[in-house]
């Protein structure tokens, strides 16, 4: 079984439209084998070390029609990695009911995941209601995860350098008031943020349809490399 998240973030007609895919993990202890897991995982279990770990991300060109949109995504979920233990998070702020229409239609005709994609409203207020989140939640999601280490990159990462630029752009800051905004610079011809607003999207999302691999932790594997 496996367990993964993904997010959308569908830009203007001006801004890129980026998805990401993240994977939820359980790594063990070092030192333990996976062999020592399978057959002893109550002596384990509470040892275990949760990981995301982004597995795909990609970028279409400004202007691309959201019906192509649409259809890229769905094909990337109807891939065997995603079918049946993947699930999608939209934000549909900007583009309203129409295209989470064509999801749903795409859906109904063969299923995008393991569940109808799930439309998320970004807001700018303090407090989650249902799928309408507040922009700080979303991105706080990503920022502890970093600083504890366990927010992990796949080698060679197609774009992956992007996406380290964009995280850099990123900053959560915290008003006069105590309440906690989103800030973002960028230069000319930089993206609006559409990566890190897409893993964003993935990392907040929970995904009850798969069951998370447990994996040797990089310590235990020879020569010590974190492959992901």
């Amino acid at each position: 079984m496996a367990c993964f998240t993904v997010g959308l973030d569908l830009g203007s007609a001006a801004d890129f439209s980026a998805l990401v895919v993240v994977e939820r993990v359980f790594v063990l202890p070092p030192l333990i084998s996976l062999n020592q897991w399978h057959r002893q995982p109550n002596i384990y279990m509470q040892d275990l070390t949760e990981e995301k770990h982004v597995r795909l991300l990609r970028r279409w060109e400004l202007g691309t029609p959201y019906p192509s949109i649409v259809e890229d995504v769905a094909a990337t979920m109807r891939t065997d990695m995603l079918r049946r233990q993947g699930l999608l998070y939209v934000d549909a702020t900007g583009v309203g009911r129409a295209v989470m229409d064509i999801f749903y239609e795409s859906h109904r005709k063969e299923h995008i995941g393991a569940f109808e994609p799930i439309a998320v409203t970004i807001t700018g207020g303090r407090d989650a209601n249902g799928w309408n989140i507040p922009k700080q939640d979303l991105f706080a999601s990503i920022q502890a995860p970093l600083q504890l280490g366990t927010l992990k990159f796949a080698d060679g990462l197609h774009m992956g350098d992007m996406l380290e630029k964009e995280l850099t752009n990123f900053r959560l800051k915290i008003g006069p008031s105590g309440r906690e905004s989103v800030d973002y610079s960028r230069s000319a011809g930089d993206g609006h943020g559409d990566l890190v607003s897409a893993l964003a999207l993935a990392m907040y999302g929970n995904n009850p349809y798969g069951r998370p691999d447990v994996i040797e932790n990089p310590k235990t594997l020879v020569g010590g490399a974190h492959h992901v």
